[in-house]
This record gives structure tokens, sequence and C-alpha cells, in this order.
């Protein structure tokens, strides 16, 4: 759901498509121009007994002016903040400006969800080359699925590190029909085919807790891709895992 490989179903209250990414720059441009991306389309999988939540069909109604966007005191609308995590900042990997012509607000944040990258499996873990993964991700997003920005509001590495992306205070692009009120939190990787680094679960861990307090969201409103929508997401080695977190009690 980037184009280039990450898992963002669903843009700025409208799905273009989900798109593959690990590509060739050249390899990019061609599927800017259409070619047909695979990834984490949504689909119907075998998976069970997994919570089903009925969210409101949001898909229909009118986006928000940007001129209307209202923030906290003190925010500068279209300037990236963490939040209340301490992350690598959105200025040491992205190479443009949000649109925010295609941005709605986020409002008060209510559930966060869960995703994997969901393309290529990822091996490197260096800063240099999850930079560059992120800003074709966030070119992807932009391209192929209008969305205003890339659709997570954060990404962790391989090495555990907790990059800022979209701005909190912006709806999502990662859940169709399901942004409002919810953040995003991407693991890199694609954990049908590998398994996640015991980093990226410590920091994923964290991550969650650390936004449950903040924002006040009960375990039962921790959701991962595939419970909210029928994808695969965040594939079969990551989603023990968020389910493990929940039901024994390491997220608080």
């Amino acid at each position: 759901v980037t184009g280039f490989g990450a898992e963002s179903c669903g843009d700025d209250n409208r799905l273009i498509g989900c798109k593959p990414m690990g590509l060739s720059r050249r390899q990019f441009i061609a599927a800017a121009m259409g070619i047909v991306a695979t990834g984490c389309a949504e689909r119907v999988t075998s998976l069970t007994s997994r919570p089903r939540t009925q969210w409101p069909d949001l898909s229909g109604r009118p986006r928000a002016d940007a001129g209307s966007l209202v923030f906290p005191p003190g925010h500068k609308p279209g300037v990236a903040a963490a939040g209340p995590l301490k992350a690598i900042p959105r200025s040491r990997w992205a190479k443009g400006s949000p649109v925010r012509s295609r941005l709605n607000p986020m409002g008060k944040i209510d559930r966060i969800t869960v995703h994997h990258e969901g393309y290529r499996p990822v091996y490197f873990s260096d800063m240099a080359s999850t930079a560059e993964r992120l800003e074709l991700i966030r070119q992807s997003h932009l391209s192929r699925m209008r969305a205003g920005d890339i659709g997570y509001h954060y990404v962790i590495d391989r090495a555990g590190r907790l990059w800022e992306c979209r701005d909190f205070h912006y709806q999502g692009a990662h859940v169709k029909n399901n942004n409002e009120h919810n953040l995003g939190v991407m693991v890199l990787g694609n954990f049908d085919r590998q398994q996640p680094t015991d980093a990226q679960i410590v920091t994923l861990r964290d991550t969650l807790s650390k936004l449950m307090r903040h924002y006040r969201v009960p375990v039962n409103r921790v959701y991962t891709h595939q419970e909210i929508t029928p994808t695969a997401c965040p594939g079969k080695k990551l989603q023990p895992t968020v389910v493990s977190l929940r039901t024994n009690h390491k997220l608080a």
C-alpha cells in the first residue's frame, strides 16, 4: 500500500489501491504510470477467531477544506509532530511537504492500528536505507493513492528505531474507510515471509503502551489491520505477537 511495498490500504478517505514497495526508482516511475501493483490488497483470508469491528462507512463524506483545518495552539499545519513519543524526525527522511488540500484533521484519537509493510522481506537496518524506503513509500502514497502524505503516523525499522511519519494531527491513510481517530503504526518488513526482529517487537510494545496512556486508548481499541478489514496485514508472523501483547497484559 505504498507503491513500494508498504502496507497502507486506504488513502485520505479514498482507496486507490495497495501497492508494492522496494523497487528501483525507475520501476517506481513506471508504477506511477499505471502498472498494477501487488502487496497489501485487501482479500479474504483463512484467518479465524479474530475480533471483527464494524466501523461506519465514511468514504462518501465531504473532505475537509485545507483552509478549515483546526489544530492545537502553537501547532504549525504541514509540519510533522511526533506527539508523545521520541522518534527520528520526519525531517531526517522526507524530501517534500504534505499536500494539505488532501488532508483531514484527526480530532480525538481513540484507536490504534498495527500494520506491516507487506511487500518484499526487509533485511537492511541502517538509517540511510530506511530513510530512502520511507521516502519511496511517501512518494507512492502521494502519486498512486492520491493521499496527502505517507499513510502511517509511525514506522518501526528492523533495528527497532521509531520514525516519525505523518503528523498525528492529521488522519492517516492506512485502513480503508477507517482512518478517523485512528493512529497507524507500521512495522517494516513482510511478516508473511520473515520474522519481526526482537528489537521491533520491543519498540512496538513500548510505542503502543505510550500511545495508549497518552491518548487513553483501551487495549480493546488496539487493532491489527486484518481485524478491521479483510487483509493479511500485518502478516501471519506478526499478528500472533500483537494478540499476545494484548492478551498477556504487556500493553499498559
